[in-house]
C-alpha cells in the first residue's frame, strides 16, 4: 500500500536512506553519498505532505517525494531541453528496501506518482538520476520518461551532474491507494 508518510515512519525511511547509499556505493554511482537527502530534508517532505511510503507487512519497503512546484535545478538544462514549460510535478528521494528489489515496487511508485499527477489536474512529470544509475534510466524509460539533458545540483559535495527526464502524463491510473 502506498501511503502519506508520517513523522512516525521518520526512522525507518532514514534507515531505508541509509540501506540506499550503501547500495548506490556498492554500484559505484556516486549519488546520495554525502550529507543528501539529509534528515532534515525527509522531515520537511513529510511536514509539505509530499512524502509517499510504500508499506507492506507493516514494514517501509519503498519510498519517494512528488514535489509540486518549480525544482531549482531544473531552471537550467544543458546539452537539451525541457519539453514543456507547463507545471510539473518532481520525484524526488525514490528508493526501495535492496531485499524487495526486482519485486515491481518502483513501477508501482512511478505509477503511483502518475495517478497522483492527474488526480491533481497535472500533465507533466520530471525526474533526474545520476549518470551511472543505469537501474534508474531503465525503470525511467519503462515508464515513459524522455532524457532531455542534464541539469547541475547545488550540491557541493560529490558528482552535482545528473540526467534529466520528463514525461506528459495522460493516461489515467486506478492504483491511487
Amino acid at each position: 500500500m502506498i501511503r502519506k508518510a508520517t513523522f512516525q515512519d521518520i526512522e525507518a525511511i532514514w534507515q531505508l536512506r541509509l540501506e540506499t547509499t550503501q547500495l548506490l556505493k556498492s554500484r559505484q554511482i556516486n549519488q546520495w553519498q554525502h550529507q543528501n537527502p539529509s534528515l532534515e530534508r525527509f522531515h520537511e517532505d513529510i511536514r509539505l505532505g509530499h512524502f509517499f511510503v510504500y508499506e507492506g507487512h507493516h514494514e517501509v519497503i519503498g519510498m519517494m517525494a512528488i514535489k509540486p512546484g518549480d525544482e531549482p535545478t531544473y531552471r537550467n538544462i544543458y546539452d537539451g531541453s525541457w519539453q514543456r514549460n507547463d507545471p510539473y510535478l518532481t520525484i524526488h528521494r525514490l528508493a526501495v528496501k535492496a531485499n524487495h528489489l526486482g519485486k515491481g515496487i518502483a513501477d508501482e511508485l512511478i505509477s503511483f506518482a502518475d495517478c497522483y499527477a492527474l488526480k491533481n489536474d497535472i500533465h507533466y512529470m520530471r525526474i533526474d538520476t545520476h549518470r551511472n544509475n543505469q537501474n534508474a534510466i531503465r525503470l525511467f524509460q519503462k515508464h515513459g520518461y524522455i532524457l532531455r539533458g542534464t541539469i547541475i545540483l547545488d550540491d557541493p559535495e560529490g558528482d552535482p551532474h545528473r540526467l534529466a527526464f520528463d514525461k506528459i502524463v495522460e493516461e489515467r491510473h486506478e492504483n491511487l491507494g
